[in-house]
């Protein structure tokens, strides 16, 4: 009974208080296990710089930057600094243009904003690792002065990016990677065993029935509209947001945040929640306790990411692209990594342990946590291992692969 209270207790709390990424720099810790992420981002770099030079530069200081969903590790740390150093190459572009004339550069903010529970302390320390040079950075350039835009000031915000965290008309470029598909709560009918809309016998709503998947919708549709009326209110006229997240394909049936063919190999698929079946054949939990968990994270499809931004009103699309299928991992290295079952299912078991461990744990305990991922971990390994003998087979596995939505907006200038 106690499994089953730790569940329902899981619902009545608010899950800003216990979404994060595992903090530290432990085994199973995001800061060593961001690694994929890392290698996504990295490819995103042009797009970054391109919209970078959408921004409308402010005639003084400060410049700020935003990071929402900064997480705990290097990964947020590595894109800030390539936003500072394309938005220091603007300043010396202009000054080139100019002829060498001096051009006033302004002092850089980043503020690094997550959720309460984030490990905010690991953060900090590798920021103070980072040259500190920002006073330094800010003054006059000329077209010669190339390089030294790699420092800036930092500031720590905790809080859900679905409400207003900045002053008004404050920020100039905003950047969310790999967070936006998080939702700020699970429907409570969802979780409630007497509603007709209990999500009995699943942790997520992929492949469920259609009119519990349109709940977590009609929630995906609130915060989104939350986060653009929060971030419409924080930027300055002519300023940035990019965002980058998880996303689906069919525009109509959210039940499907994956195409049905890739439901195996989907980071919470099959695996997953057969994962979940096993501690429960297996005596360890409940079933009520598994009924009672509901994964936060809802894939928008493209559609549903254009109605909310035209319901706010206040941004122009610079770009807006459904990518499908996009490899987090260079399909070669994938391919390694499959001819090593055992191995790789110890490493996508603890990637996907670094994201929702915490979540779960909150629900039903560290044992209970550490037991589901021994028998996730077991399941990866037997699946890709029944793909040794199947080259076909192992180059459709795309287990590290996921639909992703690029979102790039430009606060509009009010009209005088």
């Amino acid at each position: 009974m106690a499994m089953v209270e730790s569940g329902m207790q899981m619902t009545n709390m608010k899950l800003e208080k216990m979404i994060s990424m595992v903090g530290g720099d432990g085994e199973f810790s995001y800061q060593r296990m961001g690694v994929i992420q890392a290698k996504a981002i990295r490819r995103l770099e042009p797009l970054i710089a391109e919209a970078v030079k959408q921004i409308s530069l402010p005639e003084q200081g400060p410049l700020r930057i935003a990071d929402f969903g900064c997480s705990t590790g290097r990964n947020s740390i590595n894109y800030i600094n390539f936003i500072v150093k394309c938005v220091a190459d603007r300043y010396v572009d202009t000054a080139g243009e100019n002829k060498g004339h001096v051009t006033c550069m302004p002092e850089m903010l980043a503020s690094f904003i997550d959720l309460p529970g984030n490990d905010f302390n690991n953060l900090i320390q590798l920021l103070a690792s980072e040259p500190t040079n920002a006073k330094d950075l800010a003054g006059s350039v000329t077209g010669a002065d190339v390089g030294r835009a790699s420092s800036y000031f930092s500031a720590i915000t905790a809080g859900s990016f679905y409400n207003r965290l900045l002053p008004k008309e404050s920020l100039h470029f905003a950047i969310s990677i790999f967070s936006l598909h998080w939702l700020s709560q699970i429907p409570a009918t969802l979780t409630n065993p007497s509603s007709p809309l209990y999500n009995k016998g699943r942790s997520w709503i992929l492949g469920s029935h259609p009119t519990i998947a349109r709940e977590f919708a009609h929630q995906s549709m609130l915060d989104l509209d939350n986060f653009l009326d929060s971030r419409a209110a924080e930027m300055a006229p002519g300023g940035i947001v990019f965002a980058y997240f998880i996303s689906r394909q069919d525009p109509v049936n959210p039940e499907n945040q994956t195409n049905p063919e890739c439901r195996h190999r989907y980071f919470a698929g099959h695996d997953f929640e057969n994962a979940w079946n096993d501690l429960i054949d297996d005596g360890v939990i409940t079933a009520e306790t598994r009924d009672t968990f509901n994964l936060p994270i809802y894939c928008r499809s493209k559609e549903e990411v254009e109605a909310s931004v035209i319901k706010c009103g206040a941004f122009d699309v610079q770009y807006l692209q459904s990518l499908d299928d996009e490899n987090l991992c260079p399909e070669d290295e994938l391919m390694h990594m499959l001819q090593f079952p055992q191995s790789f299912a110890t490493f996508f078991s603890t990637w996907l342990r670094a994201g929702f461990a915490p979540i779960m744990e909150a629900h039903m305990g560290r044992h209970n946590t550490d037991e589901f991922f021994i028998r996730h971990q077991r399941r990866i390994a037997a699946r890709t291992t029944s793909l040794l003998s199947d080259p076909k087979a192992q180059q459709e596995y795309k287990i590290l692969s996921m639909s992703l939505l690029l979102v790039v907006l430009k606060r509009k200038v009010p009209s005088t």
